[in-house]
């Protein structure tokens, strides 16, 4: 009997939940193995992919009150409704009501970014797929104190069965169909990646197939209202 392979069946609106775990202020500041400017653009960035998806979304802090800070402002715009989970753990599974808030999304694959990567992402990643879950470790929404421990994160993270990858591909992922989500992609790399925003813009203003695929665009985002 063959084992099941996990990651066969993709990414979809309808299987996903997204994880944004102790993305805090005051970590940016002693985390940058991803840089900070660029680290926070694709928090916002993935965050978004889930508000654009409508994927079930937990947002957890750990030690809010101390040099750890808040939650970025950023997100907190973006979920306005959204409970912050505040945990007493280092380890995200440790803390009933966030392991018990994953339950209740009923979604078997989740979407983890976190601060910082050798411990909450790391942890929460290679512990989630031991508690039955497909786990999508984001490694450019996520950072820690240097490259080494980066790399060492991802090593032991891939070891566990945990895929790794970075925002873009779980958008594209998500997204599938180009006609249907092509705005989304499209929106969403404009907005957070400069070289795509170049492209896109020359595009818009020289090619002479634009006003086709911006009314494509512009149709699909009506359907999608």
């Amino acid at each position: 009997m063959t084992s099941r392979n996990a990651f066969a069946e993709s990414l979809t609106p309808d299987n996903a939940a997204m994880l944004l775990i102790d993305h805090q202020v005051g970590l940016f500041q002693f985390l940058p193995s991803v840089e900070p400017l660029k680290l926070k653009n694709n928090i916002i960035a993935l965050a978004k992919v889930a508000k654009r998806f409508n994927l079930p979304t937990l947002l957890t802090t750990s030690w809010p009150q101390g040099p750890n800070g808040p939650t970025m402002p950023e997100l907190v715009e973006l979920f306005p409704d959204h409970e912050i989970m505040e945990r007493d753990t280092v380890k995200f599974w440790d803390h009933s009501p966030s392991a018990e808030a994953v339950e209740k999304m009923n979604r078997k694959k989740l979407i983890i970014a976190a601060l910082d990567t050798t411990t909450c992402l790391a942890f929460a990643a290679t512990y989630g797929v031991q508690r039955g879950y497909d786990v999508y470790a984001v490694m450019d929404a996520s950072s820690t104190f240097d490259e080494l421990n980066q790399q060492a994160a991802m090593m032991r993270m891939s070891a566990a069965g945990v895929v790794v990858t970075t925002w873009v591909p779980v958008l594209a992922e998500l997204a599938n169909n180009t006609v249907r989500n092509g705005f989304h992609i499209a929106d969403l790399l404009a907005e957070h990646t400069g070289s795509y925003h170049g492209a896109w813009s020359n595009y818009i203003a020289t090619a002479k197939t634009a006003d086709l695929v911006q009314s494509q665009l512009n149709e699909a985002r009506k359907a999608a209202i």
